[in-house]
């Protein structure tokens, strides 16, 4: 776990002899004055609101910032900005907050939802004190009520507006129906601001008098970190919408997300926890009804009319309502803003994108999608190891693995996860048939495509001249077809290979034990989580354990250390026993085995016991 946080909110302090200042990073969060370092903003909507928000939707408004910058600049697995401390997986936060309704915000209640729920979406730990807020705080610029006069009173949702092709596809349908369209948009880059207006302008035109853009800047300095997975970004986005729709008394909120993306299943047994977006996931949905309900005082719904569809099939809808022109002044990147110039707003490497591209193809609509827009293109661009290559490998494993499983067994298979989606439901039952054939559908479609693909990439790949490290290369050498735990296995391997030998480079470890340590260093600044040491299984009348394990793989790792040629025999002797011992528990294991001096005569003779295991592999490094 990373070193526990503490964020000191809206100028709160606590005593000098307060035990979490030892044990805790204490960092302070202000949205207002001279020192702030969260910017909360929405832009000048006082021409149609007319009174200031009621304080307990000022708190929420702040609170939900200080999450989400909590949550963006504390990295996972990469460094810390202020300190360069390499940080693991998980996370612990502790916020202080001055509240204006301070006896809401106290109620046991309405903590235990809140940390429910951001454990959810984050999988991180999250505590909170509420405190009252003892300095007057001026609200001049957040947020206003608006008067009932105001046409857009009383619609039936706020939407959910980010600028990417579902929740377009979202706003051109409600238009289309003669709704009236009050969007709601988080800013935090220039670069999506102007699409945002740009597709705003458009929506404006198409249906006049029934759009207004409610456009809110929230982000923090730089100098407080960065971490993109954000996964409370969700929170923050649902907690506007809950402002704006209290503001003009609307039903509730409503995000337009894919199906496939909103359930996200697993594209690997590795991709886990919080590395798995959950921002519009139906059980997620249903948790912030009832919390943003509750601090409204009255019901709210918050839905998603997407839930059925696949990518492609939202992005047909676009086109069947005339907007097909619209779909390349969407953004879908997770890396907007990162790179390059605002001629290009696709990465081509996330896994985002590679969504985006397939299902924007499915849907014969590529003509719409310049690949101009993307800095390395999908299936022939340039992919660095680790994170882009497998990223790719993955997608494409998934949608083989459901296109070739039938519908028995993939409820099997994602079982749990299905489960889960279909329980905020009636009919559960039904329900998860529904998203099974979601998925085969989607599954269809990426089949399709990428056979295409594959097709007008067979002369360049003939030729010699395809790109080795793009996802059809990858595929064209079966790596998709790979089990995700050899393919994870091999990306332990790798970055052990490439870190080891510089970190060795001026003095070997002196023993087994200290060249762990140096490996645990460089597989955490990876971001990799394996777990040292654990678990403990049983064999005959012993106990064993791994030197690392990863429990969502069933991978166990084994480190063996060469300094002499005696070490031979001996390591030879105690791999063979834990072939025995790992193999009889079902266990994976990754054999890796450090030979600085080159000491083993014959790489393949001594890999073979492991190598011949179809649970086993081993990867020598000098």
């Amino acid at each position: 776990m990373s070193t526990p946080r503490l964020f000191l909110c809206s100028g709160a302090t606590l005593p000098p002899d307060d035990p979490r200042q030892s044990v805790r990073k204490v960092i302070p969060l202000d949205s207002l004055g001279d020192d702030a370092n969260v910017n909360l903003n929405l832009d000048d909507v006082a021409k149609v609101f007319g009174e200031h928000l009621t304080p307990r939707l000022t708190d929420l408004l702040e609170l939900a910032a200080y999450v989400f910058s909590a949550d963006s600049s504390t990295s996972r697995g990469t460094t810390w900005s202020n300190e360069g401390a390499v940080e693991n997986y998980d996370r612990d936060f502790h916020l202080v907050l001055p509240m204006r309704d301070v006896a809401f915000w106290q109620q046991v209640s309405v903590r235990e939802q809140l940390r429910s729920i951001l454990s959810f979406l984050t999988d991180d730990k999250w505590e909170f004190d509420f405190v009252p807020l003892t300095k007057t705080r001026s609200v001049q610029g957040y947020l206003s009520i608006c008067s009932e006069e105001w046409p857009f009173y009383g619609v039936d949702r706020v939407i959910m507006f980010s600028g990417g092709l579902d929740s377009l596809a979202g706003a051109i349908e409600t238009g289309a129906a003669d709704g009236r369209m009050v969007l709601v948009s988080h800013r935090s880059k220039g670069m999506a601001n102007e699409r945002q207006q740009d597709l705003v302008s458009e929506l404006a035109r198409m249906y006049p008098g029934r759009v207004v853009h409610v456009p809110v800047w929230i982000n923090k300095e730089r100098s407080l970190g960065r971490e993109h997975t954000q996964r409370s970004r969700s929170f923050l986005f649902a907690a506007l919408g809950t402002v704006v729709a209290e503001s003009v008394r609307a039903k509730g909120v409503r995000f337009f997300e894919n199906g496939v993306v909103s359930i996200n299943l697993p594209v690997a047994e590795e991709v886990k926890r919080s590395r798995a977006s959950r921002t519009t996931h139906p059980w997620g949905l249903l948790q912030f009804a009832k919390f943003f309900g509750e601090v409204v005082g009255r019901p709210l719904i918050i839905d998603n009319p997407f839930i059925d569809r696949t990518k492609a099939e939202v992005v047909a809808s676009i086109a069947s309502n005339g907007a097909a022109q619209l779909i390349a002044r969407t953004c879908s990147c997770a890396h907007t803003g990162h790179f390059q110039s605002k001629a290009q707003q696709h990465c081509g490497t996330c896994s985002q994108c590679i969504d985006r591209r397939v299902a924007v193809l499915a849907a014969d609509l590529a003509d719409h999608d310049p690949d101009t827009d993307y800095v390395s293109d999908v299936f022939t661009g340039h992919r660095k190891p680790g994170y882009e290559q497998n990223m790719g490998v993955d997608f494409v494993h998934h949608a083989l693995s459901l296109h070739r499983m039938n519908d028995n067994e993939i409820a099997t298979k994602f079982n749990t996860e299905l489960a889960r989606a279909a329980r905020p439901m009636p009919n559960r039952t039904t329900v998860i048939k529904r998203f099974v054939e979601l998925h085969r559908r989607h599954a269809a479609a990426v089949n399709r495509v990428l056979i295409d693909q594959l097709a007008k990439a067979s002369g360049a790949q003939f030729a010699g001249v395809l790109d080795p490290t793009c996802l059809l290369a990858k595929i064209a050498l079966n790596e998709h077809l790979k089990p995700s735990w050899r393919r994870y296995g091999e990306r332990i391997a790798t970055i052990l290979e490439a870190g080891l030998p510089r970190a060795c480079k001026s003095q070997k470890p002196k023993d087994e034990p200290r060249l762990q340590e140096i490996c645990d260093g460089i597989l955490a600044g990876s971001g990799e989580d394996l777990v040292r040491e654990f678990p403990f299984v049983r064999w005959s009348s012993s106990m064993t354990k791994p030197d690392w394990s990863d429990e969502a793989t069933k991978v166990w790792v084994e480190l063996k250390y060469v300094r002499k040629k005696g070490d031979i025999k001996v390591i030879t002797e105690d791999i063979a026993a834990d072939i025995t011992k790992y193999g009889d528990n079902g266990r994976r294991t990754l054999f890796v085995v450090y030979d600085p001096q080159h000491l083993i005569p014959d790489d393949r003779g001594f890999a073979a016991p492991a190598a011949e295991r179809k649970d086993m592999m081993m990867r020598i490094i000098r």
